[in-house]
């Protein structure tokens, strides 16, 4: 079950890494993939540098995670997933945005997962 749970997460971590790289290399792709428009100027630079960053983090520090089997390692990338997920409520809440159900769920679920995860497979004690 340990090592079902690491090679599962060390996928979520691929996918967000890859996405992260995506950001960098097709950034036109990338936010078609996210239903966002690309933008440009300084709003492209600040587009490509958080977004990207966002997913890069959130891929790296899990991957590490599941290598090093240390579960601080995955806290981090859960909590930038369920904040994320937060703040998409609160924009549509407080701001009119779409309610985006299905990116909301993704972060939730995967966010949760990899705190789960890290209980699981920790070789801390």
């Amino acid at each position: 079950m340990k090592n079902f749970l690491r090679v599962l997460a060390g996928f979520f971590g691929a996918f967000f890494l890859l996405m992260g790289l995506r950001w960098i290399i097709d950034p036109s792709s990338a936010a078609a993939s996210l239903s966002m428009p690309l933008l440009e100027g300084a709003g492209l630079s600040t587009q490509i540098g958080d977004v990207g960053s966002f997913f890069i983090t959130i891929g790296v520090m899990t991957l590490i995670g599941v290598i090093k089997q240390k579960r601080h390692w995955l806290y981090a990338p859960s909590m930038l997933l369920l904040v994320a997920a937060l703040y998409r409520v609160l924009s549509t809440i407080l701001h009119g945005a779409a309610f985006v159900l299905p990116a909301i769920a993704i972060e939730i679920i995967v966010g949760l997962f990899l705190i789960f995860v890290g209980s699981r497979i920790s070789k801390e004690s």
